[in-house]
Parts: C-alpha cells; sequence; structure tokens
C-alpha cells in the first residue's frame, strides 16, 4: 500500500509508521520536518504545514493514496481542507478524534467539584450516566454547532466538528473516526503516566481521592497505532469507532501495578473526594492534576471488536510494566510530570488526613 501519515513523527503516529514500514508499506509523511525519526531515509518526506490548507493542497496536487492516516486533525478548517486535497485519490482516510466528544474530561475547562459544579451542558456533550459504557451511536454530532462555546473546551468541541464535517462529507469520502482515551506507553508526551510514577518512587503518601475504587480505561500507544493501520488495510469506511485497551481496572490497582514492576510500595491514602477538593489546598479542579482521579467515562468497544477486531498484543500489567522500565532507563523522561512543585503539599496534606484518622479511631470504638 501507498500510505500517507499527517502526524507521523511522534508517539502513537510514529509507532503506525514503525509498523507500516515492518510490513512492507510504503510511507509518505507530511510534516514540517522539525522531527526526523529514526527511520527518516525510509519514507517519503512531503514537506508543508498542516494549518496551510492552501499549501497542502499543492502539496499534494495529483497524488494518490490508498490510505491516509491523520493525527492532526483538530477542527473544521483542517478537516476540510484534508477533503478538499485528497477527495477522489484515497482509498480510506483514518482520522484520530477523542473521547472527549462525549463529554467530561476535555470537554469542559475545569472539573466539576463539590465547591463548584459545573452545568450538565459544561460537562456533556451527551449525558452517558445512564448509557455508560456509551457506544459510537449515543452521539450524534450532526448538529454541533459550527460555533465554538465560550463554557466548553476548544479541543473537543474541534474534534465534534471534525466529525460533523466527515459526517457530511460527499458519499464518496472514505473517512473512518477513531475516537481515542488517554493513550499511554513509553514516549508518551503528556506526563500522565510520569505524575503517579514520580509520587510512587519518591516513596511518599501518594493521595487517592474515594481510595481509587473507579474504574478508568485508557489506551496502549502501540496497540492504538495497530488498530489504526488495521482500518487503514481493511476498516470499513464512513464509520465511527470507539478505541480503548479491554481492561477497566481500578485507579488503585492500576497503581499497584505500576508500583510492583517500579520495585516501591504503594503508599495510598485514601480521602474522601468532597473533602481533597474543598480542605486540600490543592488544585484538584485543573485537568492536568492527578490524571484518572476522577470523571471516568467508559466507551463500549463491541462495534470495534465486531468490525475490524482489537488486537491487544500486551496486557494492561505487561505495557504497564514495559513503560515503567522505559522511565527507569532514562529518570529524566519523569520531567513531564507535571505539578511537581505540589508534591510537599500533597504529603502534608496526607499526613494531616491519616493524623486525624487516628485521632478520630478511639471515639469510633466508644
Amino acid at each position: 500500500m501507498d500510505v500517507l501519515v499527517m502526524g507521523g513523527t511522534g508517539y502513537f503516529g510514529l509507532a503506525a509508521v514503525e509498523q507500516m514500514l515492518e510490513a512492507g508499506h510504503r510511507v509518505s509523511i507530511f510534516s514540517r520536518g522539525n522531527s526526523r525519526p529514526g527511520f527518516w531515509d525510509d519514507i517519503e518526506h512531503i514537506e508543508g504545514d498542516r494549518g496551510d490548507a492552501k499549501g497542502l493542497a499543492r502539496s499534494l496536487e495529483g497524488r494518490r493514496f490508498d490510505g491516509v492516516i491523520d493525527n492532526q486533525c483538530f477542527n473544521r478548517r483542517e478537516a476540510e481542507s484534508a477533503v478538499r486535497a485528497l477527495r477522489g485519490r484515497v482509498g480510506r482516510y483514518v482520522v484520530a478524534s477523542t473521547v472527549s466528544v462525549y463529554g467530561e474530561a476535555g470537554h469542559s475547562h475545569r472539573r466539576s467539584t463539590a465547591a463548584e459544579p459545573l452545568a450538565d451542558e459544561e460537562r456533556f456533550a451527551v449525558d452517558y450516566r445512564p448509557l455508560e459504557p456509551v457506544r459510537e451511536s449515543d452521539l450524534d454530532v450532526s448538529g454541533q454547532s459550527w460555533e465554538y462555546r465560550d463554557d466548553v473546551d476548544e479541543y473537543g468541541e474541534g474534534k465534534r466538528m471534525m466529525e460533523r464535517v466527515m459526517l457530511e462529507s460527499p458519499d464518496d469520502w472514505p473517512w473512518i473516526v477513531v475516537r481515542v482515551p488517554a493513550t499511554l506507553g513509553p514516549a508518551d508526551p503528556s506526563g500522565r503516566f510520569a505524575w503517579w510514577l514520580t509520587r510512587i518512587l519518591d516513596g511518599g503518601p501518594v493521595l487517592l481521592p474515594d481510595g481509587g475504587l473507579h474504574a478508568v480505561q485508557v489506551g496502549f500507544s502501540e496497540d492504538l497505532a495497530r488498530f489504526l493501520v488495521r482500518l487503514l488495510e481493511d476498516g470499513p469506511p464512513r464509520n465511527t469507532y470507539n478505541y480503548a485497551q479491554a481492561e477497566t481496572p481500578a485507579l488503585v490497582n492500576w497503581l499497584r501495578i505500576m508500583a510492583e514492576a517500579a520495585d516501591r510500595p504503594l503508599r495510598a491514602v485514601s480521602v474522601p473526594s468532597e473533602v481533597l477538593e474543598r480542605h486540600s489546598g490543592l488544585p484538584w479542579r485543573e485537568w492536568s492534576f492527578a490524571p484518572f482521579s476522577s470523571c471516568p467515562l467508559l466507551m463500549n468497544l463491541d462495534k470495534a471488536q465486531g468490525d475490524v477486531g482489537l488486537d491487544y498484543r500486551l496486557s494492561g500489567e505487561e505495557w504497564t510494566r514495559r513503560t515503567v522500565e522505559w522511565y527507569a532507563a532514562d529518570p529524566g523522561r519523569l520531567s513531564t510530570a507535571k505539578h511537581g512543585e505540589e508534591r510537599p503539599a500533597e504529603i502534608e496534606f496526607a499526613g494531616r488526613w491519616s493524623r486525624a484518622l487516628e485521632d478520630l479511631g478511639p471515639r469510633l470504638d466508644v
């Protein structure tokens, strides 16, 4: 296959390129060329800026591709420019969307907390609470406004607009949309995995809202790349798919796997979420703080499994261990973890909370 990748020099896009080269596909990458991975001599580079619609059309004029993987399409304008540049000259166009199109994390500008609750329209594109795990058909983007709302995050809004462009595109445009959760693994640039690992490695207490008993559902970068390639090769066009790993562990159990892989104890301190929000003084309202500690959203994977099949090469335990080992090989990579300056305050609050429980214990025994 002749394949074009838009956004193939970093993270799961890079993993997809590596897998396609290994499978014998011919790969072209459209990028500015600022990052040049080790496979650079094995691909064709098409230089350009994804945000320049006219430049994109000029760069791709007359080119034909069996498939396109687009990991860099974030809004209506970029989606429409891809259709104009490639329509009639591509076999399948696989584009990455996000779980945030459903709502919650990545939908609102901040968290809904006990002290500052959000209105439902700020939290949800579709109220998935009675539906979870949410199916692709539970969200209808055909009515998505083309206007950005002030009370909703631009990222989720842009991805919903991108999906509406696909849905309303001409019948011969062979789009496949993949809704992706927070995706982790080696080389994760987000710092979300590193956030927890740094706290486990320093040996201090780890605050877990409500004990971390809620389920979490994430992606693994190599398996996501494999799913994108499978869709490119054999996916039914004009379809939307949820993708995530099969396991939905409780947050505390996932952290136990991480701690065991790091050969450290998990010093979990369970605190009611309302207490953390109201009394800890820590910025729990920020989405980047304590990732996965609240607002879980689970996606149903039946459609992807039934239509295409989900190929998980590693279990949740295995890819978590591999990711810990990747950080251990170069601890400097842990610098991606955010809110390190809050760590002393976390430890101090954990101590105060533990002492308060000890003082309360004898009274409860009376």
